[in-house]
């Protein structure tokens, strides 16, 4: 495989419906052809800026994002940084550990949500204790 930047059209040639998940690293620049890679149902979610925090020129959702798939950001401006580098992330691990179905990732805690303001609390006291989820008005 060439390196150019793209990924959509590869994966989609190894996957014709498209990946279930894609997580991008690398930022902004590539955010398009990310959300290109993944099925109608699938979820991206940026959790870097390898390439750089340039601003996504003339990004328009309704356009630039396929029906149904999932966006997400996680934001660690840490990583990537001299005191944690890219290279100290086991992604390989990391990787086998979620087919594996290691991680149980549960919330904390589920408000409903006339209680949001008593989740607001416990974030702002650091006492969330893990994620917390606010479900439907």
């Amino acid at each position: 495989m060439t390196e150019t930047g793209s990924i959509a059209a590869e994966v989609r040639a190894l996957l014709p419906g498209g990946a279930d998940r894609v997580l991008d690293l690398v930022g902004n620049s590539v955010l398009r052809d990310s959300l290109q890679a993944v099925r109608g149902t699938g979820r991206v979610c940026q959790a870097g800026f390898l390439g750089g925090l340039g601003p996504l020129t003339d990004f328009q959702p309704v356009f630039d994002m396929p029906s149904g798939v999932q966006f997400s950001f996680f934001g660690s401006f840490e990583v990537g940084t001299e005191a944690y580098p890219i290279s100290a992330i086991p992604f390989q691990e990391i990787v086998g550990k979620a087919e594996a179905g290691a991680y149980q990732a549960k919330p904390a805690r589920v408000f409903p949500f006339e209680e949001i303001p008593e989740a607001q609390r416990l974030m702002e006291a650091s006492q969330a204790g893990g994620k917390l989820v606010v479900t439907g008005a």
